[in-house]
């Protein structure tokens, strides 16, 4: 009986960070790093939203920017956004990167971290893929080369539903 339990908890631990339950996204408001106009999530409501959170000075954030950038150019796709929001306290930190590592999707300020605490983001980089009706499909924790490959098929597939 007791094996069973250490085996069940192994299976848990094991399964992949990035599926979790369907729920609702979180509303937010926060103003575009570059300057004051706010940007709500309700804004783009109807559309498909890749929320990839980021900072300057975390490595792997400092790759995902311009993989996620290449791949939504590539995508070309009224359907689909990409709302990257920077947690850098300092905002330039942030404008510096972009101003070296431009991106064609608006990125977001959040310096104090509000909008990334009802979706639990303690590490970084972290994103959520959401649905059309504005629910969580997936979460992706870290970033490793080639998960923007995964996510463009998984993109095109819910585009194409």
């Amino acid at each position: 009986m007791h094996f069973k339990f250490i085996r069940f908890s192994v299976l848990i631990f094991c399964l992949p960070s990035f599926v979790i339950a369907q729920e609702l996204a979180q509303e937010f408001s926060a103003p575009l790093i570059t300057g004051n106009e706010q940007v709500r999530l309700s804004d783009y409501r109807g559309k498909l939203v890749f929320l990839d959170f980021w900072a300057s000075w975390c490595p792997p954030c400092l790759v995902s920017l311009p993989a996620y950038d290449k791949m939504y150019r590539e995508l070309d796709s009224e359907d689909f956004e990409i709302i990257a929001i920077n947690v850098d306290e300092d905002i330039m930190d942030g404008i510096a990167f972009l101003e070296d590592h431009p991106v064609s999707y608006p990125v977001l300020a959040d310096p104090d971290g509000e909008v990334g605490i009802p979706y639990g983001v303690r590490s970084l980089p972290v994103s959520y893929l959401i649905d059309k009706e504005g629910r969580i499909v997936q979460r992706y924790r870290s970033y490793k080369s080639g998960d923007e490959i995964l996510l463009k098929q998984l993109v095109e597939e819910l585009l194409d539903r």
